[in-house]
């Protein structure tokens, strides 16, 4: 049974971007884009941990994931798409 999905190797994968750029030193190039990655990974934590309630039958908790997790997609293009184009000027 897979209870997470994709939602939790998304969360996975934006917490390890963020890691990697800070590691590289390109996190303090863009501060703002990378915030709002980090916003869009913790809302993609809470619709991934929302799914685990849905297990009890489909309430207004499935309603409250999807919301999370739309707009853990929209913070997360948004944010990658400044995030780019900070680092291309510099």
């Amino acid at each position: 049974m897979v209870v997470f999905g994709g939602l939790l190797d998304l969360v996975i994968v934006v917490f390890l971007v963020l890691v990697f750029a800070e590691y590289v030193k390109i996190r303090t190039k863009a501060d703002k884009p990378f915030r709002l990655v980090a916003s869009a990974g913790v809302l993609a934590l809470l619709a991934a941990g929302s799914s685990l309630l849905e297990v009890a039958g489909p309430t207004a908790v499935f309603w409250i994931g999807t919301i999370f997790s739309v707009i853990s997609w929209i913070l997360l293009l948004i944010g990658t798409l400044w995030a780019t184009a900070e680092l291309s000027k510099k």
